[in-house]
């Protein structure tokens, strides 16, 4: 197909037809190409609908439909797995070195436009960067959200350490929350993939150390001693709390958690246990956040 002389707009509406239409590679091309033509303005909208025609999503049509209903009603329109948010300021969309690297690795996420989440991560790290410790991911999946942010921020450099931790087998039955089975496989697949291939993404972060084992007791056989940020992401009550319990007063003053399934339907077994073990030591309540996750800053 050669295009000659149409509008970045044009372009993205017969991109929409493409989409509805069923022809899903076709529609990405052409909103590349609109992307090209498009003003600073255009390429917002743009984007969205590329985040969703290149994403590895069963649903990736229906937010489709479900972002051109809202651009009815309102402006900046963002859809991303479970968030829908529009007439909001969308400063990640603005970024060039955000967008670049959230494409980049989008293939490792079986989600569409995961911006909004990555967004969390990000300035939870940061936040991080001046209070003393190490960083800890509980749960790395493909090491979608460390690599995106390690490559954002460019870790290597950092004077801290980031621990990954996984079983690289899926969650131990023993640990499965009622209903999640269903939930992950639906998502996720088979849930496993290579130990090998995480530890060769971070190939370049000498300061990056990919761990295989269970949580907690992989935390007994390797750990730092101080915690500067935490990111929770087992996708099961038993080992997080177990987490908790092996690594919360090793989090310094300051330290953040991310938790990140803490507000998503399929892991209320994992919202109500950690707000139980919250309230049981007198802790302030964890933020809950829209994007699913939950946000919670160490103080003392």
């Amino acid at each position: 197909m050669t295009i000659k002389d149409t509008s970045a707009m044009h372009l993205m509406h017969m991109g929409d037809g493409l989409m509805r239409a069923g022809d899903i590679p076709t529609a990405a091309n052409l909103y590349l190409v609109a992307l090209r033509r498009a003003t600073p303005r255009q390429r917002q909208t743009i984007l969205v609908r590329l985040g969703l025609a290149t994403a590895n999503h069963r649903r990736r049509v229906q937010l489709h439909d479900i972002l051109q209903s809202l651009e009815a009603i309102g402006q900046n329109v963002f859809i991303g797995e479970g968030l829908a948010t529009w007439q909001k300021t969308l400063p990640f969309l603005d970024d060039d070195r955000f967008n670049a690297l959230a494409g980049k690795h989008a293939h490792l996420l079986p989600l569409a436009n995961w911006h909004w989440n990555l967004q969390t991560v990000l300035w939870a790290v940061k936040q991080g960067r001046a209070v003393e410790g190490d960083f800890v991911e509980l749960g790395v999946f493909k090491g979608h959200t460390t690599i995106f942010v390690a490559e954002y921020l460019e870790f290597a450099g950092w004077d801290k350490r980031w621990f990954l931790y996984d079983t690289f087998e899926g969650i131990p039955d023993d640990q499965l929350d009622p209903g999640w089975a269903a939930s992950n496989k639906a998502t996720y697949g088979a849930g496993t993939f290579s130990f090998e291939e995480v530890q060769e993404r971070f190939a370049a972060f000498p300061n990056i150390q990919v761990i295989k084992g269970r949580v907690p007791e992989v935390l007994g056989e390797v750990s730092p001693e101080r915690i500067a940020f935490l990111h929770v992401d087992l996708n099961n009550s038993t080992a997080e709390i177990a987490a908790l319990d092996a690594l919360y007063d090793r989090i310094s003053p300051g330290g953040v958690i991310v938790f990140d399934d803490y507000c998503w339907l399929s892991a209320k077994a994992q919202h109500d246990a950690e707000n139980r073990w919250f309230a049981d030591r007198g802790l302030q309540q964890i933020l809950a956040l829209p994007t699913g996750q939950g946000l919670f800053i160490k103080t003392a």
